[in-house]
């Protein structure tokens, strides 16, 4: 049996492989962020941003978004990370800025580093996506296409397993179910499709987030029951985050870095959360806290702001 398929596994089921059978995988260790320079609400994409058009704060914003650059600068500084790059925004893409949508980066085996391009939802989001191709290919990546898929974002919806050769897939508001059995197919590892029932929580980056190997915290309103069931196969521990506090504080859009070596956990996240922020200390990760309030109007906070890549 090979694992390289997509999986569902309902009621009673199990999963067909063990996770500490599955091929270890590198984790990325360089930063994409994209400048807010055209960054607005000019209309409804999601639930956070209903009567938010005009609400925004352009400078206030920017100065957000240059505190965050300045945490991976100071990352960079201290080896956690190896780099922080910028691409510039773009006239009438407003929503650039969350450059975790556009694309999916992935290193081969043969270690060829390539980049699934996403098939966004929305029109003006669609213009986002060959800015960020040109970019990839300029890194040095072989980027792909979808062949039979009308939707896929990117990592917003497509999270990898700490430290093994599987993802996890969103579905059911921004991605199609049958984007992942491409996916697998051609990058040859198992992936966990799960489905996202809450329109609180449209991108999986929203309310999933793992920890390491065994460890995940989620906000299980966003789930199936089957959905749960799964994810209690996947992993041996499972912090459950109240949905207030994941609406209110985006906390489980956090960006955690966990190379699985001797360099420091890290959480970046927005203030204000108190149950993440437990988990968070119980499992020894180094807290950073920014204000990310005016990109949460729009629907993000800080993993939906930038990339991890090779």
């Amino acid at each position: 049996m090979t694992t390289s398929s997509t999986f569902k596994v309902h009621k009673n089921g199990l999963l067909p492989f063990k996770i500490n059978d599955l091929k270890r995988r590198e984790e990325p260790l360089k930063v994409l962020m994209c400048s807010p320079d055209y960054f607005d609400i000019v209309d409804v994409k999601n639930k956070h941003m209903e009567g938010q058009q005009s609400q925004m704060n352009k400078v206030l914003a920017m100065h957000q978004w240059n505190e965050l650059k300045a945490v991976y600068d100071e990352l960079v500084e201290q080896k956690v990370i190896q780099e922080v790059s910028v691409i510039n925004g773009v006239p009438n893409c407003e929503d650039m800025v969350f450059c975790a949508n556009q694309s999916f980066p992935w290193l081969g085996s043969d270690r060829t580093k390539i980049v699934w391009m996403s098939k966004m939802r929305h029109t003006s989001r669609q213009n986002e996506v060959p800015h960020f191709e040109s970019w990839y290919q300029e890194q040095g990546y072989i980027s792909k296409h979808f062949k039979n898929v009308n939707l896929f974002e990117g990592m917003g919806d497509t999270i990898p397993h700490p430290g093994k050769q599987m993802l996890y897939g969103g579905y059911g508001h921004r991605s199609d179910v049958k984007a992942y059995d491409e996916l697998a197919a051609e990058l040859g590892v198992p992936i966990i499709v799960l489905e996202l029932i809450n329109d609180n929580f449209y991108h999986l980056d929203t309310c999933f987030v793992p920890l390491s190997e065994t460890e995940v915290m989620i906000c299980k309103e966003a789930f199936t029951d089957e959905g749960l069931d799964i994810l209690r196969q996947c992993f041996e521990t499972i912090y459950v985050i109240p949905a207030t506090e994941a609406i209110d504080t985006f906390c489980l859009n956090a960006h955690v870095i966990n190379h699985g070596s001797n360099i420091p956990k890290i959480a970046i996240l927005q203030k204000g959360s108190n149950v993440a922020k437990s988990v968070l200390t119980q499992c020894n990760y180094r807290i950073i806290e920014l204000e990310t309030s005016e990109f949460m109007k729009s629907g993000g906070s800080v993993f939906c702001m930038k990339m991890m890549y090779y």
